[in-house]
Order: structure tokens, then C-alpha cells, then sequence
């Protein structure tokens, strides 16, 4: 709601309701679609999370599985 110049002075004119709806909803739109993104990009990361400890779990468990079988045979 800004004024508009006339040669009297600024005359503020009411905004109409179906303007302001269309503003809500446009807005509204935008903040769900960013949500939507950053839960995608939250889902990524955890994903790229669980991929990058797999291999080191594997060397874990494989290194323990070797001393334990090191350990049974003496």
C-alpha cells in the first residue's frame, strides 16, 4: 500500500482483498518450495553421511574380524 501522487498530495488507495490473497499465495508458494529444498538437500546429506561411514565400518569390522581369528588361534 503505497501512496499515489496527486496534485492534492498523496491518496492512499485500499489494496483489494483478491490482491493481497494473490500476495499471501505467491508468498506462501515460495516458502514451501524452499522448504521443500532444503529437505531434499537435508535428505542428501544424510544419505552422502551413511555412504561415507559404509567403508569405514566395513574396514572396522574386517580388522576386527582378523584379530579376533588371530586371537582364537593362539
Amino acid at each position: 500500500m503505497f501512496p499515489r501522487l496527486s496534485p492534492a498530495g498523496p491518496v492512499w488507495r485500499p489494496v483489494s482483498v483478491r490482491r493481497r490473497s494473490r500476495a499471501a499465495a505467491g508468498r506462501l508458494a515460495a516458502a514451501l518450495c524452499g522448504f521443500e529444498r532444503s529437505i531434499v538437500a537435508l535428505r542428501k546429506a544424510a544419505l552422502d553421511h551413511v555412504d561415507s561411514q559404509d567403508p569405514a565400518s566395513l574396514t572396522l569390522r574386517g580388522f576386527l574380524d582378523r584379530r579376533a581369528e588371530r586371537g582364537r588361534t593362539a
